[in-house]
């Protein structure tokens, strides 16, 4: 089976309480411009535990500003593109930083709660439980890998876009 490097925007969110059918229509943004911590080696391939501990820097500079925002009152908060693992990857090099993120049309899951569910997950299920302890909507941008069978050649790629609830 071969595999394809997609780019996702991850939106991860932890659901806030139903409200009545008076409520505002409006809610508080945040955006944080990021100066990300980049590997000094994008080019050369890393393993997972390496490409985690560089991700975990970023990661936890995400925790403090999630924190800021919902302090700040809040309710969504946007990230920077490549924020989290930083650019100039090839296909081998960014192997290290690629998690399955599964489908939630086809499944229904909180990394958050259900860590154990799926391998190699460690970001979604830090990004999930940052939203969750914030009470925030999170819109990140992470690398991505999924199966794509019609992919005969080596080098096509196919970008998507899927949305996560954190509940």
């Amino acid at each position: 089976m071969l595999f394809v490097i997609a780019v996702v925007s991850v939106y991860l969110a932890l659901v806030i309480s139903p409200t009545d059918s008076t409520a505002d229509s409006s809610y508080v943004a945040a955006v944080y411009e990021h100066k990300v911590i980049l590997n000094p080696g994008p080019r050369t391939p890393v393993s997972r535990h390496e490409a985690l501990q560089h991700m975990q820097k970023n990661l936890d500079i995400y925790e403090e500003q999630a924190a800021r925002a919902a302090q700040q009152g809040a309710q969504i908060l946007v990230f920077p593109e490549d924020g989290i693992h930083g650019f100039n990857f090839t296909r081998s090099s960014i192997v290290g930083y690629l998690e399955t993120i599964p489908n939630p049309q086809e499944e229904s899951w909180n990394p958050c709660t259900e860590p154990e569910r799926h391998n190699n997950t460690e970001v979604l299920q830090r990004l999930s439980c940052m939203a969750r302890r914030n009470n925030l909507y999170l819109v990140a941008n992470m690398p991505d890998l999924q199966p794509f069978s019609q992919c005969i050649q080596s080098g096509c790629q196919r970008h998507s876009t899927i949305c996560q609830h954190s509940q």
